[in-house]
């Protein structure tokens, strides 16, 4: 693929050369407008060519007509140095890291400021779920809830000198939206969107199951459910093993007469009676409906020289691929400016946003359909089946009965009662708003004083129906099984800043002089209160904690507040509109660190020269060249309640409550960590803008970071929060911009973007070798290990002898007695994105493709699923020509690749026709490890706008019909039936798979209107 990519890029940019040096005569000065003015920290406009480092814009078109429930997911491909992953699941998380790791288990995910105040980007689900991938639910980034419809711009700052006004909140860069705003117009500007997105699976990335094999583990009956078939006159061999979660039974075969699990449910169509045995007609692919999302909304803005306002309205409502899910959100947005004096205005702006969502998709590996579907199934089973024995009864009849005497589910629920009965419900309340004065003392100075607030209220349930499946973990308050019940979250969480800059900007000769001082005030409260039942429901389908059938789990609560006071300056000179240098200064002090260490300052410098400006190269192909350079230091704190230690109360067995110390000591001498960050870059354009690239280096080192390392358990705890270690990130960033072919009506442009950050881990504490970052099923462990690269997999291997897999005397592969051999890693060698737009007259055609090349993920659904037989490759045909599962004396089995252990080549045939031949059973963990790469048509649109000619005579003032397509194909992948880019949720802890969604083809509709 490297060399195939390679050899695109190349046609593509020396063709483009040639056509660009044909036609630049037809270019006018209006290609000259390159750089112009940006948003920038705090809110503040600025010249782009007078930065000293990187930032970089996206369209907010682009992000406006992408029918996601996460803007975020629009940025994908977009931006050099900014990895984007969605992962996969409904209205959930997306994964956002800029630049690489920073922080070895804290938040690595930008800040968001909209209007230049920070919001709130949480995620609220448990660490059982993304640190274990224990049974949870991904609730999303609270980001999410920005419209797309109101950005007006987005600017992506992307190193610490970029962001240093914003203090240690901002270490991972900062993405700046500006929203829309009125302007002055003759009347009411009104602004119409609305869409219809429908979505199917991408079977490529759900499961394909072998239809040859049925249900059992190798054998076809158990003697004591063949005792109990007597009753049905049953015969040796002829009853299905329902309660063997696998497809290693008998092979198929329509002229033999099986009792099913539809010959006992009562108001089964096979009630009482066997049925031929076949694969069933409806795998679990048919379980997924077509997902159908609306959004509409509309905007009313107008203003004058005093004046302005906008007032705007989305709803997004719909359901997703799963049965029974459901998201409803309204948007209200409004904001104001008004001109109090000559030289005194405010503006005023608010956001209030009201989602509702149900049945999100179980993610991890207990309770998660999903992973039933794709690792402990039978091929025998129709899930059409399950779907009318739910419909008829609204009982829990699975095809996983225990016996047919007793027909409660021995591991997996029906899947529609699972989704009709035991879903989640989530509510989210948010409310943003600010209020600015600003006030011109002078020509040359400006005060600004200006209060945000962001917070929201957010309920999560969850229900177990009576007659479910019993769970011994992941549901409520408790780790008692759950036969029932009902669990639910409550989560207040906000935010509130308060700024104060004065800007004194003046000009002396050929001289610009900017200059800034401020203060900042951020207070953050976060409050949670966790409860649930105990023991199960007393009242079937009475959802309340009241309803427990012993006392109800202790509740968990959680209220905690972090001060940060920060001062700060910035001096900028420019001159000649050529030379620009740039430095700020900054002190925090945070009331999470202790009275002695709250402290901390930090500083940037940078500096740029636009060398297009030089005379002796003016008049050539070259339109804007620039060189730039900066560094900065950062000092970061840590969450509140690091300092003290604490009991807490836990509900065990038999009800009683138990006190325990933290199992993680906290430190009263914790001091700051910090972030040292340089970046060089060139910026150049040629041929009136024809043809262009930005290319950056980059290195971050963050150092005394603030982690959790173990303890001996004699102390009391098993770990405590300490000062150490070093995470070193380097890279490049490339942006291109061509356009190969521009005519009077025709034009085509190339926009691409390539980065490789890479994050290492160059120092842990004296005697710390490794600090595990998730800890998963199959003995798997993602982990920041010293000199090596952060996100290390780490696992059991095979044995080799001379590099080859060494093989037993049984035939089978050697695997290593430890679970600490390097296996993979999640980060990528490499990622970027390339957006072609082709323009016609009024018709406009777009696609964009992503690459990411290297990065490994460990997928559980084969780790069980191949185990299992469900898979293809489990039921083909031999190096004989024979079915792999036919005893040996058949000519069946396999001859693994290898070698002995005295280096000759592996001879010996295994069987095939047992369960676990190709899965976990006899096979390591690395097995299962595959590479992450792909190539995807991440979007294509088409759209045409109504010429104004046509429109003259009606109340349009513009009218564009287009149709978007998104995750429209993956061209390239190497993992088997998933999305490489699936996963349990947003986080530090990447590169495993459990029951995870199929990705969704999406195809939109949208029309939007101005009149």
């Amino acid at each position: 693929m490297k060399k195939l990519t390679t050899s695109v890029l190349a046609i593509v940019l020396s063709s483009s050369f040639a056509v660009v040096s044909a036609q630049a005569v037809q270019d006018t000065a209006n290609t000259q407008n390159i750089e112009g003015v940006v948003v920038t920290a705090l809110g503040i406009k600025r010249e782009k060519k007078a930065l000293g480092y990187s930032t970089q814009e996206v369209s907010a078109e682009d992000l406006a007509k992408n029918p996601v429930t996460n803007f975020t997911s629009g940025l994908a491909g977009k931006v050099s140095g900014l990895q984007v992953k969605g992962v996969g699941n409904f209205a959930g998380s997306v994964d956002v890291v800029l630049r690489g790791y920073r922080s070895m288990t804290g938040k690595n995910s930008p800040l968001y400021v909209v209007d230049g105040v920070p919001l709130i980007d949480a995620n609220n689900n448990t660490s059982a779920q993304t640190l274990n991938g224990r049974p949870g639910f991904d609730f999303g980034n609270t980001i999410s809830d920005i419209n797309p419809n109101d950005i007006a711009d987005v600017n992506v700052l992307k190193g610490a000198a970029a962001t240093a006004l914003y203090g240690s909140r901002a270490q991972n860069g900062a993405i700046i939206i500006t929203t829309k705003k009125g302007k002055k117009s003759k009347g009411i500007g009104l602004e119409f969107n609305s869409s219809i997105a429908v979505s199917n699976i991408d079977k490529t990335t759900f499961a394909e199951y072998q239809k040859q094999y049925g249900g059992g583990y190798g054998y076809y009956y158990g003697a004591s459910e063949n005792q109990q078939m007597n009753d049905y006159g049953g015969s040796l061999n002829n009853i299905v093993p329902f309660s063997e979660d696998a497809s290693y039974g008998a092979a198929f075969d329509p002229n033999r007469l099986v009792w099913q699990y539809g010959a006992f449910i009562p108001g089964s169509a096979t009630l009482g009676r066997a049925t031929p045995w076949l694969a069933g007609a409806h795998d679990p692919s048919s379980f997924f409906e077509t997902g159908t999302m609306y959004n509409n909304g509309v905007s009313f803005s107008n203003g004058n020289d005093v004046a302005t306002f906008r007032l705007s309205y989305q709803n997004q409502n719909g359901n997703d691929i799963l049965p029974n899910s459901r998201l409803n959100k309204n948007t209200f947005n409004g904001n104001a400016s008004y001109k109090i004096t000559d030289k005194l205005t405010g503006t005023l702006g608010a956001t209030y946003v009201s989602q509702q969502v149900t049945g999100r998709n179980n993610t991890g590996y207990s309770g998660n359909l999903i992973s039933g579907f794709r690792q402990w199934w039978q091929t025998n089973v129709d899930v059409y089946d399950q779907r009318d024995f739910y419909n008829q009864s609204q009982q829990n009849y699975s095809w996983n009965i225990t016996s047919p005497t007793n027909l409660k589910p021995l591991y997996w629920n029906n899947p529609y009662f699972q989704r009709y009965e035991n879903y989640s419900y989530d509510t989210r309340d948010r409310f943003a708003g600010n209020f600015s004065l600003s006030y011109d003392v002078t020509p040359h100075i400006n005060l600004l004083a200006r209060v945000g607030t962001d917070g929201y209220n957010m309920r999560m349930e969850e229900r177990k129906a009576v007659g479910s499946v019993s769970e011994l973990m992941g549901f409520g308050a408790t780790s008692i099984e759950q036969p029932s019940g009902f669990a639910v979250m409550n989560i207040k969480q906000k935010e509130t800043n308060y700024d104060f800059l004065a800007t004194y900007k003046n000009k002396f000769g050929e001289l610009d002089v900017t200059g800034i001082l401020g203060s900042n005030i951020n207070i953050q409260d976060f409050y949670s209160n966790s409860q649930s039942t105990e023991g199960g429901l007393v009242i079937p389908g009475l959802y309340t904690v009241s309803n427990s059938a012993a006392a109800p789990a202790i509740p968990i609560t959680i209220d905690t507040t972090k001060k940060i006071v920060g001062i700060f300056g910035q001096a900028s000179l420019g001159y000649q509109g050529t030379y620009y240098l740039e430095g700020t200064l900054r002190r925090d002090e945070s009331s999470a660190l202790p009275t002695e260490n709250n402290d901390y300052w930090y500083y940037s410098g940078s500096a740029s020269v636009v060398f297009s400006n030089w005379e002796f190269l003016k008049g050539g192909i070259l339109s804007f060249g620039k060189l730039r350079g900066s560094y900065a230091e950062v000092g970061s704190d840590t969450g509140a309640n690091q300092l003290q230690n604490q009991y807490y109360a836990q509900t065990a067995f038999g009800g009683s409550p138990v006190y325990y110390y933290n199992t993680s000591a906290k430190n009263p001498d914790l001091k700051p960590q910090r972030s040292k960050q340089t970046e060089f870059g060139v910026n150049a354009q040629f041929f009136k803008n024809r043809v262009g690239f930005d290319v950056a280096w980059f290195q971050n080192d963050s150092f005394d970071q603030i982690l959790a390392l173990p303890l001996s358990f004699g102390t009391g705890s098993s770990s405590q929060v300490k000062n150490v270690g070093n995470l070193r990130t380097k890279g490049f960033e490339v942006s291109l911009n061509l356009t190969p072919i521009k005519t009077e009506n025709f034009r085509w442009n190339i926009d691409a973007n390539w980065s490789n950050p890479i994050t290492k881990v160059t120092e842990l504490a004296d005697g710390v070798e490794n600090i595990t970052l998730g800890s998963y099923q199959g003995g798997v462990t993602i982990n920041a290990s010293l000199d090596d690269l952060y996100g290390t997999i780490k696992g059991t291997d095979f044995i080799y002898t001379n590099g080859q897999k060494t093989v037993g005397a049984n035939g089978r592969y050697l695997v290593s007695s430890t679970t600490d051999n390097v296996i993979g890693n999640m980060q990528a060698d490499w990622f970027g994105g390339v957006t072609n737009t082709f323009t016609y007259k009024s018709f406009s055609l777009s696609f964009q493709i992503d690459v990411k090349q290297g990065g490994s993920v460990f997928s559980l659904d084969q780790y069980y699923g191949l185990a299992t037989g469900l898979y293809p490759e489990t039921a083909g045909l031999n190096d004989l020509g024979n079915p792999i599962r036919n005893t040996l004396a058949n000519g069946g089995g396999v001859i693994l690749p290898g070698v002995k252990a005295d280096g000759s080549v592996n001879t010996t045939r295994v069987s095939g026709n047992n369960y676990g031949l190709y899965g976990y059973r006899y096979a390591p963990a690395k097995e299962f490890v595959y590479d992450a790469s792909f190539v995807k048509l991440r979007q294509a649109s088409i759209s045409y706008s109504l010429p104004k000619s046509l429109l003259s005579n009606t109340f349009f003032r513009d009218l564009t019909l287009s149709v978007i397509g998104n995750n429209l194909w993956i061209i390239q992948k190497h993992v088997p039936y998933a999305d490489p880019e699936a996963g349990l949720s947003s986080g530090n802890s990447q590169g495993f798979q459990s029951g995870v969604m199929p990705t969704s083809r999406i195809i939109s509709f949208n029309l939007k209107a101005n009149f």
